[in-house]
């Protein structure tokens, strides 16, 4: 995100006053125009995928009703349930919030609405994350207390070391390979910007 305030520069030296203001954001929309749609499509990807992992396991509950003893058991399940979708209604909201960046306007009103995104994006992943995990971990924490009762200790012990290693994974590798991406799409950007003030200077 550090990169975000390069991207802002560039925009405020490269933007001539009056009708030339138009020629930055006119160039370099095609490839802006292209991370965005890209950006959109993984929030909308990861928006349905959560939607489907919670239609799916709320079927699989109804179809094992009444096969578990305890009450907090099927809380838990519920719990997952409700953390999925509402992760997906903020993936939803994030792609509409990426949707409603015109690529077209002046730079000023585009430097200001990627301004505006980012800003989101990064309270975002400062709080998101950690508060997804914490809760998905603790509902399936107690949806375990049932399932491994009964399970010889080693099965326990190696399914554990499975799931651990799996939430480490998502967090350390998948979050930041996605967060990689993101940065690599405002590097195109910035790349067309630099390409665009260079060609302002040498005309000036």
């Amino acid at each position: 995100m550090q990169d975000f305030d390069s991207l802002k520069n560039i925009w405020r030296q490269s933007a001539p006053a009056g009708p030339a203001a138009a020629l930055p954001s006119l160039a370099v929309s095609k490839q802006a125009t292209g991370i965005k749609k890209k950006l959109q499509r993984q929030q909308l990807a990861g928006g349905i995928s959560l939607v489907l992992t919670a239609a799916l396991i709320a079927l699989t509950t109804l179809m094992e009703l009444f096969s578990f003893e305890h009450w907090y058991t099927y809380a838990a399940l519920f719990m997952v349930i409700a953390i999925c979708i509402l992760q997906a209604l903020l993936l939803f909201f994030t792609y509409k919030k990426i949707a409603a960046i015109n690529v077209t306007a002046l730079p000023a009103m585009h430097l200001q609405q990627w301004e505006a995104y980012y800003a989101f994006r990064k309270n975002q992943l400062r709080w998101n994350m950690p508060v997804y995990y914490f809760f998905l971990n603790l509902a399936m924490g107690i949806y375990f207390i049932e399932i491994f009762q009964g399970r010889h200790l080693l099965n326990i012990l190696i399914f554990l070391a499975v799931y651990i290693a799996w939430m480490l994974f998502s967090w350390f590798y998948l979050g930041k390979k996605t967060l990689k991406k993101e940065n690599d799409r405002l590097q195109q950007i910035m790349s067309e910007l630099s390409a665009i003030e260079r060609q302002l200077t040498t005309s000036e």
